[in-house]
């Protein structure tokens, strides 16, 4: 027996065992659990590439397009089989990792696990996360939170050309479109604020206030100037109005509900991307609003590396002339959350959103995160063994205990009694 195997029967009774100790986590009925542990396994993509080595494809760079013979989806009874698909890497800092994400492109849009139908997909390797849980949950919090646009995967076995690769996580890409970033309008534009490589792009823009910006798709292709003039102008107008703690204009500008929602994502889950790479807006024409979202890039949120306090408040330190956590590199923060959370008006706004959307719900968020744990925990040991990754039950429950005190101080300090 691999020891991936024998650590497997440990792992379900381990996730069975944490519904009872973690704090706040109630039971949920033994026979769903018992049947989850009973799965036949989690979905399988195999890919084999058309006279291509995978060492090829990742010693090459990540924009390079190689083409594969096939790719299947087998889930449970259901197969789909394509062919002519086209894989490129994907990724700044997850580039460099030894495990790669990848890009996939269909020849037709088709839907994949029931996450409507893409063309293009991305597999998210989630190497620094030795539970692969982070960017799921934040999922999970983005569409508790409301945002129409939160995004969602599923986890699946990722082989190539006949090798196991690991356990990766297949989602779409930032984009517009449907079942992504529904927008209509001819000047509709999806930007990312990104003061990490922006400057490294062909075309960015930067703010009135030091911003740098990236145009990260848009409706109709030969309107980018267009649609980004349109953007700017308000959101230069935003800048200058958060300054002024104007929050009649900032709310002629923006839709307030969604900046809140976004605040609230990622201070709650202590993104250490946050306010710095890919944070996400968008404006549906020239009669929108800016609005933020959707959220994106969570591999190094809730308390990857631990010493984050559970009553860490985030927004509050962006005042400091230090990076913050991770090093130099995140000197250069955006402070636009952080100015608005200094005007009543919005922090009561953060408060309604708080305690319509999430207060109340910890137990079940806890318990989603622990089903998806049972989920994937065969997958995720012989991931681990591949990757040589920390300890999958070790760092699950170190992450639950974390999100537990967490939500314990957001009720604290945003839900009713506060």
């Amino acid at each position: 027996m691999k020891d991936w195997e024998w650590k497997n029967i440990l792992v379900g009774l381990f996730l069975i065992v944490i519904l009872f100790v973690v704090p706040g986590v109630m039971v949920r009925e033994g026979m769903k659990i018992r049947d989850n542990l009973r799965q036949v396994g989690l979905p399988k993509i195999e890919i084999n590439l058309a006279d291509t080595e995978l060492d090829e494809v990742k010693e090459n760079g990540k924009d390079v397009v190689y083409s594969a013979k096939n790719l299947k989806l087998t889930s449970g009874d259901e197969i789909l089989n394509f062919t002519d698909v086209e894989l490129k890497g994907r990724g700044n800092v997850t580039w460099e990792q030894i495990k790669k994400p990848f890009q996939i492109k269909l020849q037709q849009k088709a839907d994949l696990l029931g996450l409507g139908k893409r063309r293009k997909w991305i597999l998210l390797a989630n190497y620094v996360d030795p539970t692969n849980l982070r960017t799921d949950a934040a999922f999970y919090i983005e569409r508790m939170l409301g945002e129409k646009f939160a995004y969602e995967g599923e986890f699946v076995e990722l082989f190539i050309n006949g090798d196991f690769e690991g356990l990766y996580y297949l989602t779409r890409g930032i984009e517009i479109g449907k079942n992504a970033v529904d927008l209509r309008d001819p000047l509709g534009v999806l930007v990312e604020l990104d003061n990490a490589y922006a400057l490294n792009e062909p075309q960015y823009y930067i703010s009135g206030n030091g911003e740098q910006l990236t145009v990260k798709d848009v409706k109709t292709k030969d309107s980018v100037n267009a649609a980004m003039e349109d953007f700017l102008v308000n959101f230069n107008k935003l800048e200058f109005a958060i300054k002024q703690k104007d929050f009649e204009t900032i709310s002629q500008l923006i839709d307030v509900e969604s900046f809140a929602r976004y605040y609230l994502l990622e201070e709650f889950i202590v993104n250490l991307d946050a306010y710095f790479t890919s944070q996400y807006f968008y404006k549906d024409g020239s009669e929108d609003k800016i609005h933020a979202g959707p959220a994106w890039d969570f591999d190094i949120a809730l308390n990857l590396g631990g010493g984050i306090a559970p009553d860490f408040n985030y927004t509050k330190d962006l005042g400091r002339s230090e990076g913050i956590m991770v090093g130099d590199q995140y000197v250069n923060r955006s402070r636009l959350l952080a100015r608005l959370m200094r005007i009543s008006e919005f922090r009561a706004e953060v408060k309604k959103v708080f305690i319509e959307k999430m207060s109340g719900h910890k137990q079940e968020l806890l318990d989603y995160i622990t089903e998806r744990a049972v989920q994937i925990n065969q997958s995720a040991l012989k991931d681990g063994e591949k990757w040589n990754k920390k300890d999958f039950v070790q760092e699950v429950e170190r992450m639950l205990e974390w999100i537990n005190k967490r939500y314990d101080y957001f009720e604290e300090w945003y839900g009713q009694g506060s």
